[in-house]
């Protein structure tokens, strides 16, 4: 498959199929299919992606709502990757354009490097057939324990791995086919006391 060599945070989800949940990521994703590691900068290959114009930047209405980020405690590491990965991933047709709508909408709990990349990624598409029912991709995790070989939270970095179910869902009852991933995520701190920031995630399918 045909794609571009990219560097930083990464993601699976980039919506540009109505049967197959994912078909083709953006320059701020990362699919690390097999073996992963916490290496920073590492490089695979994605598929590539059309551009656009921007898009709209507002929050979905979706039951159950979005983290509210007044009520994260920014100085823990596992409250700010969950409301973070389930900002990054709460696609919704009736607001967003594609994936990186849903990501811009997360900048609040990201690295600048990070959230700078996002910002100057093309836009993807979401499949006519979200549109026609009204829907949006529905985000449930699972705190998983880290692998043999992470790190320990430190004063300025931390790691958290998640199991993710993601489901295409009309607001009409429609439902698309449901995908099964796991996530790796790093964040990082200027100090102990400092709020966390995503710095880096890859996302694998689960096996």
């Amino acid at each position: 498959m045909t794609g571009v060599s990219v560097t930083g945070v990464r993601s699976v989800l980039c919506v540009v199929s109505a049967v197959a949940l994912v078909s083709g990521c953006s320059a701020g994703e990362r699919v690390r299919p097999g073996t992963r590691s916490f290496e920073p900068g590492a490089k695979t290959l994605i598929p590539a992606i059309s551009a656009g114009s921007p898009s709209p930047s507002r929050s979905p209405r979706i039951p159950g709502g979005l983290p509210d980020p007044d009520r994260i405690d920014q100085k823990d590491a596992t409250a700010v990757s969950r409301a973070a990965l389930t900002v990054m991933y709460t696609v919704d047709s009736t607001v967003d354009s594609g994936l990186r709508d849903a990501r811009l909408r997360a900048a609040r709990y990201l690295a600048p490097a990070y959230a700078a990349e996002i910002k100057a990624e093309p836009v993807q598409y979401i499949p006519e057939e979200w549109r026609q029912h009204r829907a949006y991709l529905a985000v449930r995790l699972k705190r998983l324990a880290p692998e043999a070989g992470v790190p320990s939270d430190g004063p300025a970095a931390a790691y958290r791995e998640w199991g993710m179910t993601t489901v295409p869902t009309g607001r009409d009852r429609w439902r698309g086919t449901s995908r099964e991933s796991v996530v790796y995520m790093s964040l990082t701190r200027s100090s102990k006391n400092a709020s966390w920031r995503i710095s880096d995630v890859t996302v694998q399918d689960a096996k």
